[in-house]
């Protein structure tokens, strides 16, 4: 069941009366009996709340009313490998008797593809399509689902091509081939088909915001907002589209909007601590670091520790009580989240821990975390380039243009073009003039969005493109007499 389904499915009345039997029987330490499917759905709604003990509770009880069931002992091999325990969920997976079950075939794959065998569980299912007489529809689509689970969007699309050519009517088939061209990047032909899909049905809000989306992907954020804009007519309260819209608004850096539209969603679901952490980030923008500040302590409030977006609350924590020189704590707030991270995020740790000393005047020290986070580093001029940015940002400007400028040389491609803005930057503030209108005459083309966030307060109520225009005249006192 893919998770999308999974929250579908457990908002059902009729799993939600399953569940408030079961837990009112095990409250009263009743008997119960239930199927063995809907004691597995029990076990896997636990799973998603991080409540494993009781979703074991529940299997057992299944296996022990149930001995000869697949369902459990499904979810007992899955377990195992969500929990990394590979050896494990495979002896479980073999020990099934019915191995041409549809859901042992299932589970099989995934086990391939954990495996590192993904054109091994391709193979799995090509070979078992043609077995599953009238469900060979439904076992197609959701073989791709897996596929795309696992971000195997190639592979995804293979079986969704043999799904349209001998099931073209499959009413989900048009969703999933979207939702397939916008993971492989094809934005143009997924809003192509969404806006097919919207002439046909105007009043879906769904495709709206799928088509804004799809227009977020591209770093359109004026033509995703319009989208947002039409979805929000037909359900003015559609948190979803506002989420979307308060994103628009952020990247367009209409800062004040995005920050209104969060506190209203913060009244609706108040929470919800991704909400005030994205809050947070909109204040810290507006350099409001006192009341983002706030916000993150809401956040980490509402963020559990097991919810991936407790690491970057974490990390943006640490980055705002730097802006208080508040070393120790921002310091304590990283190792937090290097410790959930579980050292996924050392280059990333090393680079935050080389700001946060830099901001605090302790160059030395940060040029040691920055070493280090260069010679780790697998992509070093990515690195570099994060460091020059930093540089610029906490206002070592000559070390930042050092940075930026061996990054463009060694970069090749549109790659290179994105130190560009920061290079127009650190030039603006040393003051010359020359090589500042250089780089600003090619910011925008380089990086539209960077380039409004570091010179939209020199130009205010100026369109980004007309940025060299504006300083052009500042510094001659007459516009430019080409612009090409």
């Amino acid at each position: 069941m893919r998770e999308d389904d999974e929250e579908v499915y457990f908002d059902d009345p009729e799993f939600l009366e399953y569940l408030h039997q079961y837990e009112k029987a095990r409250a009263n330490n009743e008997p119960i009996y239930m199927d063995a499917e809907d004691l597995t759905d029990i076990a896997e709604f636990y799973m998603t709340q991080n409540r494993e003990e009781e979703a074991n509770e529940a299997i057992s009880l299944a296996l022990s009313l149930h001995p000869d069931s697949v369902d459990p002992v499904i979810f007992l091999a899955r377990q195992q490998m969500f929990h990394e325990n590979l050896d494990r969920a495979i002896k479980i997976a073999h020990s099934i008797p019915d191995q041409n079950d549809r859901e042992t075939i299932f589970l099989w794959t995934e086990l391939l593809i954990r495996s590192d065998k993904p054109e091994e569980a391709l193979q799995l299912i090509l070979s078992k399509q043609e077995e599953q007489d009238e469900g060979e529809e439904m076992f197609l689509f959701d073989a791709a689902c897996i596929f795309m689970d696992y971000q195997l969007n190639e592979i995804a699309q293979e079986l969704i091509n043999i799904l349209e050519e001998k099931f073209p009517q499959n009413a989900k088939l048009r969703k999933l081939k979207i939702e397939n061209l916008i993971a492989l990047e094809d934005y143009d032909k997924a809003i192509e088909l969404l806006q097919v899909y919207i002439d046909d049905y105007p009043y879906s809000t769904s495709a709206w915001i799928s088509i804004a989306e799809a227009h977020v992907m591209k770093g359109d954020f004026l033509e995703a907002l319009d989208n947002v804009e039409f979805c929000l007519a037909i359900n003015p309260t559609y948190s979803q589209a506002l989420k979307l819209k308060a994103h628009c608004l952020f990247h367009l850096n209409h800062l004040d909007e995005a920050h209104e539209i969060y506190q209203q969603l913060q009244k609706q679901d108040p929470e919800n601590g991704r909400l005030y952490y994205m809050d947070a980030i909109t204040l810290a923008n507006m350099e409001k670091f006192g009341e983002a500040k706030v916000l993150i302590a809401k956040a980490l409030e509402y963020t559990p520790e097991y919810d991936e977006d407790r690491v970057q609350v974490l990390l943006h924590k640490a980055f705002i009580e730097s802006k208080f020189h508040n070393v120790i704590e921002a310091s304590d707030a990283l190792d937090e989240a290097m410790r959930l991270s579980k050292g996924d995020g050392d280059i990333e740790y090393n680079l935050l821990m080389g700001e946060i000393l830099l901001e605090n005047g302790r160059e030395q020290e940060a040029a040691e975390h920055f070493e280090i986070a260069y010679n780790e580093s697998k992509n070093k001029q990515r690195t570099l380039l994060a460091m020059g940015i930093t540089y610029a940002e906490t206002m070592h400007y000559d070390t930042a243009l050092s940075l930026l400028k061996s990054f463009t040389q060694d970069t090749n491609g549109m790659e290179g073009v994105v130190a560009i803005p920061y290079l127009a930057y650190c030039y603006k503030k040393i003051h010359d003039q020359e090589n500042y209108l250089k780089y600003l005459r090619k910011a925008v083309s380089a990086d539209r969005e960077i380039t409004e966030f570091l010179f939209a307060k020199d130009y205010p109520s100026i369109q980004p493109e007309e940025y060299y225009l504006y300083a052009f005249k500042n510094a001659y006192g007459r516009f430019p007499e080409s612009w090409e």
